[in-house]
């Protein structure tokens, strides 16, 4: 697969001067070049960089093509996620199909450094294509527009079945699409939706921050997920300075997102979290900007303490007046002045996603929410995504993480269950893998995390496999809407304040 992403293919063929109508091949090589003698064909092939070819004793063409690209990966398609590696049809057709009494298909497939293509590594694409196949049968008045570039076969007469292996490597035309979204604007942009890489990885919590983030971005990842609320964002920021420096990534490779807290709703304030959040990471904007909860609180100066969390300097947890929507305003500025590309919401449910909607002359981004198998909110991420927000979901696996704060038990833990491992048995992948695919399929983006190296790696191995309809089903079905990450709940035990916002 790495020679193949980084070389692509060529394809060797031999093409008679004369149509062969005995050959699915046999196109002479005046009608598959569209020429009419054989000085206009050598001045088209001279002009293709890379192409080689000659003239055979027999008067037939040999034709090296320059190198193509093999395999593609598929992120998004009509604003669904796909995010899987294909193989470009050519490769297939050359191996399976390329064979006449002047080819063999057996030699018609190389790496695009002309490398020799061993039989075996063909043999095993072309298994993992028939797998891997979808078919679907023609019915009468059906129509399908094929490019011959992409999707190779016979361009003979035939009689009775026929067969188009295609591979998916390009999109289908669709009409622009124009709809209303939570609260009755036409939107016809949904950019915000086109994500290239998927995953996410989450700064909560980690033991050494700075060594996670540079590893993690030595592992690949460019999305990363930080908040004022989690107190590392000194070290977050050292961590991807460190990776910068030392060449493994630019600064705009990267999409980094921050959060305000709860105790900088007022317009005033809102500016002055960023900029603190600003210095931590030691950047002069950040990619996006949270409302991290859509809870306001007594404001906590700065040099008093930070974070603030979720007690004032007395250490009780106090509610204040605020109009979420003149918050929102304020984010709006910092994205005017650049200080923020884009801004979101965290933690918001359908009704305040409406509310923002109601006055926002700068949308929303994304809506970052927990979700999992045991949680998956459905209608919210469909609510977002049909008003253009995309959604990323922390906590993909579940419990994991709430375990040594006593807000989950090893009962909430997924990586034992029988749904899951049989799922992932099934694919020989772990049931993390199973889980972060599951929430890529269900078009949201997993923020996860991992201090081994190992995990790191295994959690971005996501693209090789595609669950089908039946396991998501399946997924789907342990949900129990469980929330572990619940201010209705913490904040009374932990901070004698009931504060729900999901009910």
């Amino acid at each position: 697969m790495d020679k193949l992403k980084t070389y692509g293919a060529r394809y060797k063929r031999v093409l008679p001067e004369e149509d062969d109508k005995a050959s699915p091949i046999g196109r002479s090589f005046y009608n598959a070049y569209g020429v009419n003698d054989k000085i206009e064909l050598e001045k088209k092939l001279n002009a293709i960089p890379g192409l080689e070819y000659q003239w055979l004793p027999e008067g037939s063409l040999e034709v090296i093509t320059e190198p193509i690209p093999a395999v593609r990966f598929i992120d998004q398609q009509h604003n669904h996620g796909i995010y899987q590696w294909t193989f470009h049809n050519s490769v297939i057709a050359a191996f399976l199909g390329w064979k006449d009494c002047r080819n063999d298909r057996k030699k018609a497939v190389r790496f695009g450094n002309n490398d020799p293509m061993d039989e075996e590594i063909l043999e095993s694409i072309a298994k993992f294509m028939e797998e891997k196949k979808i078919s679907y049968k023609w019915k009468k008045g059906d129509i399908f527009a094929i490019n011959n570039r992409l999707v190779m076969h016979s361009r003979n007469s035939f009689t009775g079945a026929r067969r188009v292996y295609a591979s998916m490597f390009g999109d289908a035309m669709m009409k622009n699409e124009v709809k209303r979204d939570g609260v009755g604007e036409l939107i016809d942009d949904f950019s915000a939706l086109e994500v290239t890489d998927p995953i996410t990885f989450g700064c909560w919590r980690l033991d050494d921050p700075e060594q996670a983030v540079y590893n993690a971005i030595k592992a690949g990842y460019r999305r990363f997920d930080s908040a004022c609320d989690y107190g590392n964002e000194i070290q977050t920021g050292k961590g991807i300075r460190r990776a910068i420096d030392e060449g493994i990534c630019t600064r705009k490779d990267l999409y980094v997102t921050t959060k305000l807290w709860n105790t900088y709703h007022h317009p005033n304030h809102v500016p002055l979290a960023l900029e603190r959040c600003l210095a931590d990471l030691g950047f002069d904007y950040v990619d996006e900007f949270l409302i991290h909860f859509p809870i306001s609180m007594e404001f906590v100066p700065f040099e008093k303490k930070y974070p603030p969390e979720w007690t004032n300097l007395d250490g009780e947890m106090v509610f204040v007046k605020n109009d979420i929507n003149e918050t929102w305003k304020a984010m709006e500025k910092l994205a005017d002045a650049g200080k923020t590309h884009f801004i979101g919401i965290s933690n918001f449910n359908c009704q305040h996603l409406r509310q923002v909607l109601s006055i926002a002359r700068i949308r929303p981004t994304s809506l970052q929410i927990e979700c999992h198998p045991h949680l998956s909110q459905e209608k919210l991420i469909r609510f977002a995504r049909e008003s253009g927000i995309r959604v990323s979901a922390f906590s993909p696996l579940g419990g994991t993480s709430y375990i040594s704060i006593d807000m989950a038990t090893e009962n909430d833990l997924f990586f034992q269950n029988s749904v899951i491992m049989d799922i992932a048995k099934k694919y020989n992948k772990s049931a993390a893998q199973v889980m972060l695919r599951w929430s890529i399929q269900r078009n949201t983006l997993p923020i996860n995390k991992s201090s081994r190296a190992e995990r790191l790696n295994e959690n971005r191995a996501l693209f090789d496999f595609y669950l089908t309809k039946e396991d998501m089903e399946f997924i789907a079905g342990l949900n129990k809407n469980h929330r572990y990450n619940d201010p209705g709940v913490f904040c009374e035990y932990g901070m004698g304040t009931f504060c729900p916002i999901y009910e």
